[in-house]
């Protein structure tokens, strides 16, 4: 199961309420929400020194996703970076589980470090053909997270991000100026 694309993720600075009131005054629909349980491992030890795109390019994670089902999922992501460390691409290797608890486990007797968990709930709205993901991520904070759409296809990567944060700007919400947060390495820098 092989995917390649372009995401942007900006941290919102309103609350929850304000960022609902404001996208739906400008006509966007909460149209689902799911819990997404992320558990990051890695045979490293030394995370604190390594940077982040070599943390993740030598991570995986195991996924639980709580909807009106559960899916557990074995997820691998390869990120592609430009030359300020912004994720500007990345490929994503999926396989299905069936036992969360035995599965930690197992990565945790092989002596994997598991040095993060992220735990995050996300509201999904959509207007048109825009949609993105609204995340309140556990000890944290609150996230956009914005995929490529179809119509975005014919541009290049620096485009796509470019055009996905000028939708994001136009929101009139209090937007973080990095269009790359790195909740995995907000969390470990907390």
């Amino acid at each position: 199961h092989f995917m390649r694309e372009t995401e942007i993720t900006v941290q919102v600075f309103n609350s929850l309420e304000e960022i609902d009131d404001i996208l739906v005054s400008q006509g966007f629909e909460k149209t689902r929400n799911f819990q997404l349980n992320d558990w990051y491992f890695t045979r490293l030890d030394d995370i604190q020194n390594i940077n982040f795109v070599d943390l993740i390019n030598n991570s995986f994670l195991v996924r639980q996703l709580i909807s009106n089902t559960e899916k557990l999922q074995l997820c691998y992501k390869q990120k592609q970076v430009d030359e300020f460390n912004n994720v500007i691409a990345e490929e994503k290797f999926v396989s299905q589980i069936d036992a969360l608890d035995e599965t930690l486990k197992i990565f945790n007797y092989c002596g994997l470090n598991n040095y993060c968990t992220i735990k995050n709930h996300s509201y999904v709205y959509k207007k048109g053909i825009t949609e993105f993901a609204l995340q309140v991520v556990e000890n944290l904070g609150t996230f956009i997270e914005f995929e490529e759409d179809e119509s975005m296809l014919p541009m290049n990567e620096q485009q796509k991000i470019n055009h996905m944060f000028s939708i994001l700007k136009s929101l009139n919400l209090k937007l973080g100026d990095d269009y790359s947060c790195k909740k995995v390495m907000m969390m470990l820098n907390k």
